[in-house]
């Protein structure tokens, strides 16, 4: 009786054993399908990282920036150019993108799509002064050169951080380069899939 049962047992051993080996396999080629998805799409993303100024916005500006005599009782709102110990005339840029390192990319194997969720964009780096003009204040020594210089990006930089512009600028400029390189990229390696940058 007992040989009975074992054997009828390992009659169903096998099959069973058969049909968990078969599900191991193909779990683990699709599991290592979306790896090696995943795998490619971060490798390619750390050559856009070396390159990532490709994936920035950069906005000019021209701007009044105003010293003032006495920084007690100053109005900067006046235009009465003698309330000032000079006001000069800036033009400066600003650069404003995305953190590369922060991106997440995700892939989803049943709709086979690739996702690259990107974070929210910000102003990368200080202000780069073009040019400086100086209304007034024509005797003044060539040493206020640089603090004149200093005002100029003190000034651009609270232009830029009021500019509703900007920052969406540089999140829509980096989705639509991230989408056009890997749906680029995707068609090359498996074009089965999609590719879905938000």
């Amino acid at each position: 009786m007992e040989s009975k049962i074992r054997l009828v047992n390992n009659k169903w051993l096998i099959p069973l054993l058969l049909i968990f080996i078969v599900l191991l396999v193909v779990l683990f080629v699709n599991f290592n399908k979306e790896g090696q998805i995943k795998m490619k799409v971060k490798s390619t993303l750390e050559k856009i990282v070396e390159k990532s100024d490709l994936e920035t916005v950069t906005f000019t500006y021209n701007v009044i920036a105003k010293q003032c005599r006495d920084n007690e009782v100053c109005d900067k709102t006046t235009n009465d150019i003698n309330n000032f110990k000079y006001v000069v005339s800036c033009k400066g840029s600003i650069v404003a993108g995305i953190d590369f390192k922060k991106i997440m990319v995700d892939v989803n194997q049943k709709n086979k799509k690739v996702v690259i969720k990107i974070p929210e964009a910000a102003i990368i780096d200080e202000p780069n002064i073009l040019s400086i003009k100086f209304l007034n204040g024509n005797e003044l020594p060539a040493s206020e050169l640089p603090n004149a210089r200093k005002l100029c990006q003190e000034t651009i930089k609270e232009k830029s951080s009021v500019d509703e512009k900007l920052i969406p600028a540089a999140k829509e400029q980096s989705i639509i380069v991230l989408e056009e390189f890997y749906n680029q990229w995707i068609k090359a390696y498996n074009s089965s899939y999609s590719v879905e940058v938000k």
